[in-house]
């Protein structure tokens, strides 16, 4: 199969999947710009936690009690008496994750708040904030977690790529919602903005969806 068949056949499956689909479809026809934009973004995240822990855990005491504090299962503990401290932080969004793929969607929305505010403006605050708007819209407070996720697309403290995230995620929640021009008009903003070639393409693809689907 030559390469433009296939590229046929992937435009051809996109417009009949549904929208988890399309995500993943989506990756599948970029998978070239987008591993390399994640190759770096993960040698960025992986220099930028090797430096925060290693910066957090300077302290011989803090170190023996966040060892102490996941040998007892006490990191909530822990995370509450560090919470200024980047740790802290990086904790409660561990925290968080691990309540969020129990379902957990009340409790993981307070542990994302918690590295929210102890992580500040950077890539891990910007992943707790998400976090914390995606479970809230889980719990059926879209209003709530769409404000999150707004304010994430604008948080100019944020990475692009963690800023685009949140756009992305406000636009399916309110074409979810059946608010289509609200959703169209965030979907502009990646559109629009400095945002990777992958962002600008899949917001135009899901804009032509809610444009067939009214």
């Amino acid at each position: 199969m030559n390469t433009e068949n296939a590229n046929d056949e992937l435009n051809d499956a996109f417009k009949s999947a549904d929208l988890n689909d399309k995500v993943w479809m989506f990756f599948t026809k970029y998978a070239r710009a987008v591993a390399s934009t994640a190759i770096v973004v993960c040698i960025i995240l992986g220099l930028a936690l090797i430096i925060m822990v290693g910066r957090s855990m300077c302290k011989r005491s803090m170190k023996a009690a966040y060892w102490e504090a996941t040998r007892t299962d006490t990191l909530e503990h822990f995370a509450q008496k560090y919470i200024s401290n980047p740790l802290g932080g990086t904790v409660f969004l561990e925290l968080g994750d691990k309540a969020y793929q129990k379902k957990e969607y009340r409790q993981a929305a307070d542990y994302y708040h918690h590295a929210r505010v102890s992580l500040g403006g950077n890539v891990f605050g910007g992943r707790a904030a998400i976090g914390e708007g995606i479970a809230l819209i889980k719990l059926g407070l879209h209003t709530d977690g769409e404000v999150i996720l707004a304010g994430v697309g604008e948080e100019k403290s944020y990475p692009m790529l963690v800023r685009g995230h949140g756009i992305c995620l406000l636009a399916n929640s309110l074409w979810e919602r059946k608010e289509l021009g609200k959703a169209k008009s965030t979907l502009n903003q990646l559109i629009n903005g400095n945002f990777s070639d992958p962002w600008k393409t899949m917001a135009k693809a899901l804009i032509q969806e809610i444009e067939i689907g009214q």
